[in-house]
């Protein structure tokens, strides 16, 4: 565990942050200069700090709003409104983006319709700024689901109905008692939206145009000249400081705050019937709408994926078919990227879930761990401080030499080092939510068994994980759906005799590129693709879903 740590988290990291510093054998800032001197670069670090400023609102208001629709509010349709508000969880990232570039790219369905009722229209509308904040206002909502969500169900009712009694009106108890109930998770959520913002890679890189490019895709065309490459090395420690310092004003803030609303027995939330009927009609409204505009996209996804290459091309349906379902499923150079991110997503999240185990047991276990224990949960913690694409650079750059701690193999180009980097980003949250599910756990069960005369291991197997096993399916899952189609630290990490499903898609997307090597149409596989990566993200968390819902019948 040690030698993992140390290999792959501390040694590549230091390793890249040294290199920037140090020039021909002596301390220089040469590469920092030319970052601010660089139009490009400093064009690129002013957008994503404004992206991920506008994003900490929009997306906050938005998610807000969703959360309050299908949990506190009674809307008509609150069901169907949370599943689809929740498919964010599973229609994200690269797969999300190619999906709205069918949709309302140069040749997408909405621009043909709206060029035929506006000629003028130019193809390119959908781009820069406004086209990148509005993807993500939307799809960066996923958290506000699963987080917030779970915040107001555990708020105590008999708070609202004593302001009530003193006479707050429904709009004074949603600003004045409820908000700020809710307030230290959403604290949590902009700090972590405004970090998304600034780190954003792939709505950006597609929709960004050559008006609006930040940081993580300029890093990638740094990266990919070696002549420039320092300069991506010194722009990705730029992106990291800035991660670093946005997570230390969250502590700060969090230490600050002090938020006493619990109650020792909590009255379950009921729904609020919304009083004036004019606000009703708009709320309804909203909601719809949000629902309409995450569900929008994929349904056409679903619907265009079953048409022939002349509709999908022209945006129009003229003919239905499953030919390039046949040649997806049935050509083995394009069910291989299915192949080979299937296989990364589920090795990754099994390695990341049972060190997230052993790290979480020894945090929950050990009242005094130590010294190297503790080192070690520390800095696991690092990933989630620091992102992608610097993750991805030091790993390129250390091991695409040999190196003593890997037996002085180069592993920069082979198989390995991507499933390095995603066991690596997702030990944090592994570690997080297994030693949540550990503190949660009766003690008293395994130290029962223990004193009936099992070892400590047997008890932990036959006991304690069993108590634990839907938490681990979960985080199982979730890590799983992370990599599926994962692009920001693939791109730079993949061997090019297996390619990951999230570099097919990018380059199926690619302007330049009508087709994809593979003899089918780019455009028709990233279709099918996507409704696939739904499909098996969706068959994760329903089997996950029912089987805590099993658990649960039979205690």
């Amino acid at each position: 565990m040690a030698w993992l740590i140390i290999a792959f988290v501390l040694f590549p990291n230091l390793q890249i942050f040294l290199s920037a510093f140090w020039h021909a054998g002596t301390v220089s800032m040469a590469s920092f200069s030319q970052i601010f001197t660089a139009h490009a670069a400093l064009a690129s670090l002013g957008n994503s700090l404004l992206l991920g400023l506008l994003l900490s609102i929009t997306s906050n208001v938005v998610g807000v709003f969703m959360v309050l629709t299908v949990s506190y509010f009674k809307i008509r349709g609150a069901k169907w409104l949370n599943l689809i508000y929740m498919s964010t969880i599973v229609y994200s990232g690269i797969v999300v983006a190619s999906g709205y570039l069918f949709i309302y790219g140069e040749s997408g369905f909405v621009t043909q319709l709206l060029r035929h009722v506006f000629p003028t229209l130019v193809a390119n509308w959908f781009q820069g700024l406004p086209a990148v904040l509005f993807i993500m206002t939307f799809t960066c909502t996923a958290n506000h689901m699963m987080f917030l969500k779970g915040a107001l169900a555990n708020l105590d009712y008999q708070m609202l109905e004593a302001a009530k009694l003193m006479g707050a009106s429904q709009f004074q108890v949603l600003r004045q008692v409820v908000l700020p109930m809710l307030t230290p998770t959403l604290t949590t959520l902009t700090i972590f939206l405004f970090q998304t913002g600034i780190g954003a890679f792939s709505a950006p890189l597609i929709f960004g145009g050559t008006k609006f490019q930040t940081i993580a895709p300029t890093i990638l065309t740094f990266a990919m000249d070696t002549y420039s490459r320092h300069l991506a090395v010194a722009l990705s420690i730029i992106l990291g400081l800035m991660q670093l310092v946005i997570f230390g004003v969250g502590m700060i803030i969090d230490r600050r705050r002090n938020v006493a609303f619990r109650t020792k027995v909590a009255t379950p939330m009921k729904r609020q019937q919304i009083i004036n009927p004019v606000i009703n009609v708009i709320v309804h409204f909203i909601a719809y709408l949000i629902g309409f505009i995450l569900i929008f996209p994929f349904v056409l996804v679903v619907i265009f994926s079953f048409t022939d290459d002349h509709s999908i091309s022209m945006g129009r349906i003229y003919s239905f078919t499953l030919e390039n379902y046949m040649n997806v499923l049935t050509t083995p150079d394009t069910i291989m990227p299915i192949v080979t991110s299937l296989s990364y997503a589920l090795l990754s999240a099994g390695i990341a879930l049972i060190m997230g185990m052993f790290l979480g047991r020894i945090a929950v276990l050990k009242r005094r761990p130590s010294l190297l224990e503790r080192s070690e949960i520390a800095v696991m913690y690092l990933p989630w401080l620091l992102p992608a694409p610097l993750i991805a650079l030091a790993l390129v750059t250390t091991y695409g030499q040999p190196q003593w701690l890997v037996g002085n193999q180069i592993l920069t180009g082979g198989l390995v080092l991507l499933l390095v980097a995603y066991v690596v980003s997702r030990l944090p949250y592994s570690i997080r939510f297994m030693e949540a599910a550990f503190r949660g756990q009766n003690r008293a069960l395994e130290e029962a068994a223990v004193m009936l005369g099992a070892s400590s291991t047997r008890a932990f197997f036959d006991v304690g994980l069993p108590a634990i096993r839907d938490s681990s399916l979960a985080v199982f899952s979730m890590n799983t759906l992370a990599h599926l189609a994962e692009y920001d630290m693939t791109v730079f990490l993949y061997s090019p005799s297996f390619i990951p499903l999230g570099v097919v898609i990018r380059d199926n997307t690619d302007p330049n590129s009508g087709t994809s090597s593979f003899g089918v149409n780019g455009l028709a596989a990233n279709l099918i693709y996507s409704v696939l990566l739904v499909g098996i993200g969706s068959l994760l968390l329903y089997a996950v879903r029912k089987h805590a819902k099993d658990t649960t019948i039979m205690m």
